[in-house]
């Protein structure tokens, strides 16, 4: 009886030095993986790097995000790789004195201090794009474009996609469009929201075996423990804003700094309070009515005027359009009432269909139907737009 109460006394002391153990072991691995920053927001400098070109790696992607860690809440503001700083583009000045440089160059025109620097290869974008992938990604206009020394070779025609990683990649770093880096950027913007949704749903342990699997290619410039505590965070939930840098084109076709925007962007980047600028909707008018001349395109105009918005093209040729209705092709859902709302003002005595390209195949048809009709009529949008509009 005695033998009996020594064995399960025994196997009691064992099953609870087995749980110290795991809770312990737990507490140890908790203390060495999350380590709270002292500081908040926590300012990082993200690079993406390109292939080696004559010798040199040069910025194709500089980025500055701001994490406070207590509110959940980022702030990112792209630095366009261009831009002309003294006599040598920012891209250049990484080429030649790599993070040290870069980050002394920023601090000083930003007023900013960097906590940590993070140098990704677009081989460590690639990978994330498959493991958090695929995302849908609506492609407005053929997009095709080869650079050998790069190895990167682009090629999509109009429509939906759901993209991983090399296509992912071909996707942000297009940029012979008309709208070249400023594109660019908003491609970013988009495949980084959609990349960071997906991640919510991942698990903390495929998160950290993702983790584990990038720092092959990514040289972290920052406390591992402080980046995976502000990774907890985060995926409790967190708000995300874009800050534009101030930048202008000057009359040589340099991207210079706009002094005039300069100390509020500092000032913003201090409080992370971003004020949310809302942008007319650009869209395409498109003549549906018997009216085929000039005439139209005279009282469009007199009509947009009154509310002091213009269109980003009014065409007012005959391309033989069939509806049979006033409609509205919706390429950008966010911006929708803001469409109703304007289409209010200019148009108070009509009534519109909105149909959106995204969701719906036979949309999807119809706008490519018209935007090839432009074509063969050799008119040819600026791009990116909000919609199209057909006015019977």
């Amino acid at each position: 009886m005695l033998a009996k109460i020594l064995s399960i006394v025994n196997l009691a002391v064992v099953l609870l030095v087995l749980l110290f153990l795991v809770l312990f072991s737990g507490w140890l691995f908790q203390f060495f993986v999350y380590r709270k920053p002292q500081v908040n927001p926590y300012s990082l400098l993200v690079v993406g790097v390109d292939a080696v070109i004559q010798g040199t790696r040069r910025a194709d992607v500089i980025m500055i995000a701001l994490v406070d860690h207590e509110e959940r809440k980022i702030v990112i503001s792209n630095v366009p790789r261009d831009l002309l700083v003294g006599d040598s583009k920012i891209n250049a000045i990484y080429a030649r004195s790599q993070i040290p440089g870069l980050k002394q160059t920023l601090s000083k025109l930003l007023d900013i201090d960097f906590n940590g620097a993070v140098i990704v290869d677009y081989a460590a974008f690639k990978y994330l794009g498959d493991e958090l992938g695929p995302v849908d990604i609506y492609v407005k206009e053929p997009m095709k474009y080869s650079d050998s020394a790069q190895k990167l070779y682009i090629d999509f025609q109009p429509g939906v996609y759901q993209m991983r990683g090399d296509e992912l990649l071909a996707y942000i770093r297009y940029r012979k469009d008309a709208m070249g880096d400023l594109a660019r950027i908003e491609r970013q913007k988009e495949v980084l929201m959609k990349l960071l949704e997906n991640a919510k749903n991942v698990s903390f342990q495929k998160l950290l075996s993702i983790f584990n699997n990038l720092q092959k290619n990514i040289d972290l410039r920052v406390s591992t423990g402080e980046l995976m505590y502000l990774f907890s965070r985060l995926r409790k939930g967190f708000s995300i804003e874009f800050l534009p840098f101030p930048y202008v084109v000057n009359e040589n076709g340099d991207v210079i700094l706009d002094e005039k925007k300069l100390q509020t962007y500092r000032q913003t980047l201090k409080e992370m309070k971003v004020q949310q600028v809302t942008s007319a909707p650009r869209v395409i008018l498109m003549n549906a009515t018997p009216d085929k001349t000039r005439t139209f395109l005279e009282k469009q105009m007199n009509l947009w005027g009154k509310v002091g918005i213009e269109p980003s093209l009014i065409v007012w040729e005959d391309l033989g359009l069939s509806f049979t209705e006033n409609s509205v092709l919706v390429l950008n859902a966010g911006m929708k009432e803001g469409l109703e709302k304007l289409l209010n003002n200019v148009y108070p005595d009509r009534k519109f269909t909105f149909i959106f390209v995204n969701s719906d195949p036979n949309a999807l048809k119809t706008y490519f139907d018209l935007v090839d009709r432009l074509s063969k009529n050799r008119i040819y949008p600026r791009f990116p737009i909000d919609a199209l509009v057909v006015v019977r």
